[in-house]
């Protein structure tokens, strides 16, 4: 249920990024409002689960240099899993995410963590600790 509820926040929080001009477009379900829906919840859900199973291992990977940049390479990491999103979804024929140059896709990753960590704390049953 906790996997459905960040899945949710994610596709909340990629669709208010694709609203801003962070250069990071969804592409697919052009049919209707359900499909175009389905197409940022498959994207919530592949960043959700990136995010759940690849970035505490990045993050003990690149702890080093993150003592080393006081935190600011957590920024770094925070664009890759964005990169890794959109990468893994051109896997998908139907859905697609995809991002621009680095420093818009940087801004554009650091909204989405901004969002989704007010939504995770808004919404009961999606945080960590719940």
């Amino acid at each position: 249920m906790r996997f459905l509820l960040n899945s949710i926040i994610m596709a909340v929080a990629v669709w208010f990024v694709t609203i801003l001009p962070f250069d990071v477009a969804v592409e697919g379900g052009d049919n209707s409002t359900w499909a175009r829906l389905l197409v940022f919840l498959l994207v919530g859900a592949v960043m959700a689960a990136a995010n759940a199973i690849i970035y505490p291992i990045v993050k003990v990977l690149a702890f080093p240099i993150m003592i080393l940049t006081l935190g600011l390479f957590s920024l770094v990491i925070a664009w890759f899993m964005l990169w890794l999103t959109a990468w893994l979804t051109t896997l998908v024929p139907w859905a697609d995410l995809t991002i621009g140059g680095f420093w818009d896709t940087l801004w554009a990753a650091v909204v989405i963590a901004i969002t989704s960590g007010i939504l995770g704390a808004i919404i009961p049953g999606a945080g960590k600790g719940d």
